[in-house]
C-alpha cells in the first residue's frame, strides 16, 4: 500500500497533513467554494492545490512561531491563486552578487500595498536598490538644473552639481563647475 503524498510547507520544508495547515487551507477552500459553489464538478480538494503550489503558503506551526505571516489575498492583484502567507526567501543580488533576504514584511508591502504581481521579486539587495534609486534621483536633479543652460545657473545649483559630480567621482566635471562658481563669486565681489 502506497503512502499518500503530503504537501511540504515551503517555509519550513516539512511535510504537513491538512490538519496542520488550517490557517491557509480554510481561506483557499472558502475561495474555491465562492468561485465554484454552483458547479460542484469544478470544485477541487483545496489540499491538493498545496502539493505543487505556485503561490506562497505556510503551515500553522510556521505561522504560530512567526516564521511566516498570513497574507491578505483580497489585497493582492492576481488572476491566479494569491499568496496565503509570506516567509523570508533567500535571493542573490544581481548588482553586488551578495545573498540577501526578501523579508516576509517586505513581500506583504510589495504584493498588498504596492500591488505588484505576486511573482515579482527584487533583483537587487536593499542597499543596491537604495543606491540605484539615489542615482536616478541625482540624474533627474542634474537634468533639471542643466535644462536652462549654464548661464542661468544659480550658485546653489552650481554647488549641487559639484556635490553630485563629486559623489559620482567625475573630477573633470567638478573642476569645470567649480571654475564657473568661482567666476560668479568673483563677479559679485
Amino acid at each position: 500500500m502506497s503512502k499518500k503524498i503530503q504537501a511540504v510547507c515551503p517555509s519550513c520544508g516539512i511535510q504537513k497533513h491538512r490538519t496542520e495547515m488550517r490557517k491557509c487551507l480554510e481561506p483557499l477552500e472558502a475561495r474555491h467554494t465562492r468561485e465554484f459553489g454552483k458547479h460542484k464538478e469544478l470544485k477541487t480538494d483545496g489540499y491538493e492545490a498545496f502539493l505543487n503550489a505556485s503561490f506562497e503558503w505556510a503551515c500553522d506551526d510556521c505561522l504560530n512561531s512567526k516564521r511566516a505571516i498570513l497574507a491578505n489575498p483580497g489585497a493582492q492583484e492576481t488572476a491566479s491563486d494569491p499568496h496565503l502567507a509570506y516567509f523570508d526567501t533567500a535571493l542573490s543580488c544581481s548588482t553586488c552578487q551578495s545573498d540577501f533576504q526578501f523579508k516576509k514584511e517586505e513581500k506583504q508591502a510589495w504584493y498588498e500595498s504596492y500591488k505588484l504581481p505576486i511573482h515579482a521579486e527584487p533583483n537587487n539587495c536593499l542597499d543596491c536598490r537604495r543606491a540605484i534609486r539615489q542615482e536616478k534621483e541625482e540624474n533627474k536633479t542634474v537634468s533639471e538644473i542643466l535644462k536652462n543652460g549654464e548661464s542661468q545657473l544659480s550658485e546653489e545649483e552650481l554647488e549641487t552639481l559639484i556635490s553630485i559630480y563629486h559623489a559620482w567621482d567625475k573630477p573633470e566635471k567638478v573642476k569645470y563647475f567649480e571654475s564657473i562658481l568661482r567666476k560668479r563669486i568673483k563677479q559679485e565681489d
